[in-house]
């Protein structure tokens, strides 16, 4: 529903130059009456129209909020989420069924491809529930137009058929004609289209020649990307962004937050695992070598005395020397060989300066940087990546390279 903001002025021009008309002006009193009722009719109809309009845009909002709520509804991320955990719940009983990598790689691009159609689906109702509100809130905006015009051409009705009166009274005993008008032409209003529900096209996988040789090596004197990706490299990333997006700036923008968000997955599962990299210079933890120093802290996550990623303990729990015991026994060490144990204000401290081993974690972990390794590796944070995942044969070869 388009509405006319002329429609308001012309009644009130009309009335206003009806009144300032005059018997001289007008050829006698008859004919003043004539032109001042005509504009009468001509303004009243108007604001009967500009009414009807008012009207029809209410009840086509009443119904464009029935439809708002009828997309919300569909919109279920508790049924997204469902979704997603049967997938991951398929993938974990295809892989311990597996027999050989090609049975996990298979399994992986299932995984995928379930994701991908539940991500999709909830694309297509976002986007249907963003059109619906955005059609319900140009309807508001659209209603307050056509409520402002209709008061306008009421009054000027009013004004124009108090004027016709007045003339009328002045003319009283003469004969008055009936002034016949043409009714203002309305503009018909285009229904609102339907939203239509596109879903975007899905990019054609490349042909790629075999990469199945490609793998971490974490000790080359000149480290690959993905080393030097997890490690944070700012370059790195910029340089990898500029491989896979060119110049475009919304490509780019995307391809940076998905490589963001794999590193900071990454990290996260290797918190998860207690595989960190402890300060060499602390007194309590520079008594183990590296994998020592994991078990023991994944020994105190056992216990409740986790990580947080930030130097600190979650939830503020500090472990006592009973439990930095408890927890150097679980990893297979005898306590009353340790030389130092911390203080009770020094226990606070005991990860600062500790980091997340991201290159020591995917480097075991998933050292082909397959599918298959990495959503095992990172388990439910891997549905965020699918993205990256639909677009990982391009991706990884750049990712075993030294120089981009």
């Amino acid at each position: 529903m388009s509405a006319d903001p002329g429609d308001s002025d012309r009644a009130r021009d009309l009335a206003a130059s009806a009144e300032g008309l005059n018997p001289e002006q007008a050829g006698g009193l008859q004919r003043l009456v004539e032109i001042r009722c005509g504009f009468a009719e001509l303004a009243r109809k108007e604001a009967h129209a500009a009414s009807a309009r008012v009207t029809e845009t209410k009840h086509l909002l009443e119904a464009q909020t029935a439809t708002v709520a009828q997309a919300q509804a569909q919109v279920d991320p508790a049924a997204t989420n469902a979704s997603k955990d049967d997938a991951h719940r398929s993938f974990r009983a295809a892989v311990a069924a597996a027999r050989g990598r090609g049975q996990v790689e298979a399994a992986a691009g299932a995984w995928l491809s379930e994701i991908n159609r539940v991500n999709m689906q909830s694309r297509v109702l976002q986007a249907r529930l963003k059109h619906e509100r955005e059609v319900a809130d140009a309807l508001v905006d659209q209603l307050a137009k056509l409520s402002t015009n209709a008061e306008t051409s009421a009054t000027a009705a009013a004004k124009a058929i108090e004027a016709c009166r007045d003339a009328q009274s002045q003319a009283a005993g003469s004969a008055v004609g009936a002034a016949e008008t043409a009714p203002p032409t309305e503009a018909v209003a285009a229904p609102i289209p339907s939203p239509e529900e596109t879903e975007p096209e899905d990019e054609a996988a490349e042909g790629h020649p075999s990469t199945d040789w490609l793998v971490i090596d974490i000790r080359s004197p000149e480290p690959q990307t993905i080393i030097r990706l997890v490690r944070r490299d700012g370059r790195t990333l910029n340089a990898l962004v500029d491989r896979l997006a060119g110049t475009d700036p919304t490509a780019r923008s995307c391809w940076g937050l998905l490589l963001s968000n794999f590193v900071d997955s990454v990290a996260a599962a290797a918190i998860e695992d207690a595989c960190l990299v402890f300060p060499a210079a602390d007194p309590f933890w520079s008594q183990f070598d590296a994998e020592q120093a994991r078990e023991v802290a994944r020994g105190l996550a056992a216990l409740g005395f986790r990580y947080d990623g930030f130097g600190t303990f979650a939830d503020g729990r500090i472990p006592g020397q009973r439990d930095l015991a408890m927890a150097v026994g679980s990893a297979g060490l005898l306590p009353a060989r340790i030389r130092y144990w911390p203080k009770p204000d020094e226990a606070e401290h005991l990860l600062r300066g500790v980091t997340a081993a991201s290159d020591a974690f995917i480097a075991s972990m998933a050292p082909a940087l397959t599918l298959g390794e990495l959503v095992r590796l990172l388990g439910r944070r891997a549905d965020m990546l699918a993205d990256l995942w639909n677009d990982w044969p391009r991706v990884r070869p750049l990712l075993f390279a030294t120089t981009l």
